[in-house]
C-alpha cells in the first residue's frame, strides 16, 4: 500500500508562534492546494446550539493561491459535514521543498451548510493591532478581506468555484 503524499504547511500566528504541520496532500495545482488533517486547536465553535468545530474533527482545507483566505470543510467525529471554517490569512507563500507558509490575520468566519455565517475573533484582531503585532495596513486588509468573503457568502457564491468543483470531483 502506497503511503499518502504529505504537504508541509507552516502556519504563522503573530507575534511569535509558528506551527509546522505535515498533513495529507489530496490535490495540488498552480491555483489550489488541498490537504487533510484533524483539528488540534482547543478552540471550538458553537453555531445554533450545535458543536460544529472541535479538536479531533476532520478538516479538508483548500489553500487558494493568491487569496487572503482559506476554506476548511469540517466534519464531526461521526463524519457529518458541519460547515466551513475560513481563516483570513496572508496569501500562501511557497517554501523550498514545495510546502506553503501563511500568516494568520486573526479574523475567522464560520459558514454553515445553508450559508448562514458568524464572524469570529474580531477581538483578537483588535488586540493584535493594539499590541502592534500587525500593522495598520494588515489590519485594514484583514477587515477588507472579511467584508469581501461575507459578500460572497451573502450572494450565495460560497464556497468559491474551485472549492466547490474539487469537492465534487474528489468526493470531499
Amino acid at each position: 500500500m502506497q503511503k499518502p503524499s504529505k504537504i508541509h504547511l507552516r502556519y504563522v500566528r503573530l507575534p511569535d508562534q509558528v506551527m509546522d504541520l505535515y498533513d495529507v496532500l489530496i490535490y495540488r495545482s498552480k491555483r489550489i492546494i488541498v490537504g487533510r488533517s484533524q483539528v488540534t486547536s482547543a478552540h471550538s465553535v458553537m453555531f445554533d446550539g450545535e458543536l460544529v468545530l472541535a479538536s479531533g474533527f476532520q478538516i479538508v482545507y483548500f489553500e487558494l493561491m493568491g487569496k487572503w483566505f482559506t476554506v476548511g470543510k469540517i466534519r464531526d467525529l461521526q463524519g457529518r459535514h458541519t460547515g466551513y471554517y475560513c481563516d483570513i490569512v496572508t496569501p500562501p507563500r511557497l517554501l523550498k521543498g514545495g510546502g506553503i507558509e501563511l500568516t494568520d490575520l486573526f479574523l475567522d468566519l464560520w459558514v454553515s451548510k445553508d450559508l448562514r455565517y458568524m464572524v469570529l475573533d474580531e477581538d483578537e484582531l483588535e488586540n493584535a493591532l493594539q499590541k502592534r503585532w500587525i500593522s495598520k495596513r494588515l489590519y485594514d486588509k484583514a477587515k477588507e478581506q472579511l467584508r469581501k468573503l461575507v459578500d460572497v457568502v451573502g450572494r450565495g457564491r460560497f464556497p468559491p468555484y474551485h472549492v466547490k468543483y474539487l469537492e465534487r470531483k474528489l468526493s470531499l
